[in-house]
């Protein structure tokens, strides 16, 4: 059993990065494309559906397995050439998800190095 919840855990360690990655892509996309006419801002949907999922503190490996980022157009205010990409708040976004990549894959690598500890049965 303890096999399973160290596999689980970080199979959500890399769906979390995953998604972290993917929201960097989206907020420097949308940094690069600040000044495009009819540029639409978009996020990456992923907490919300991980935090339904456990809810109930009983994840699956199956449930993990279909929760993926969703990339999302946000519909906010428009500049007068249609663009909806305010970039001091992408910035402000942008450092946060680096801050939150940079911790989860320091527990990530915790969680092996860990791992790695118990399989040599403390030995280096």
């Amino acid at each position: 059993m303890a096999q399973a919840i160290d596999s689980l855990t970080l199979d959500l360690a890399g769906k979390s990065l995953d998604a972290l990655w993917e929201r960097s892509n989206v907020i420097s996309n949308n940094i690069a494309n600040s000044d495009t006419a009819n540029y639409k801002e978009k996020s990456v949907s992923f907490e919300n559906e991980l935090s339904s999922a456990l809810g109930d503190g009983s994840l699956t490996q199956s449930e993990l397995n279909g929760i993926t980022p969703q990339v999302v157009t946000n519909q906010g205010s428009m500049d007068a050439n249609g663009n909806s990409v305010d970039v001091d708040s992408q910035m402000v976004e942008l450092t946060r998800n680096q801050l939150q990549y940079t911790y989860m894959s320091k527990a990530a690598a915790s969680s092996l190095d860990m791992l790695r500890n118990a399989a040599s049965e403390g030995r280096n």
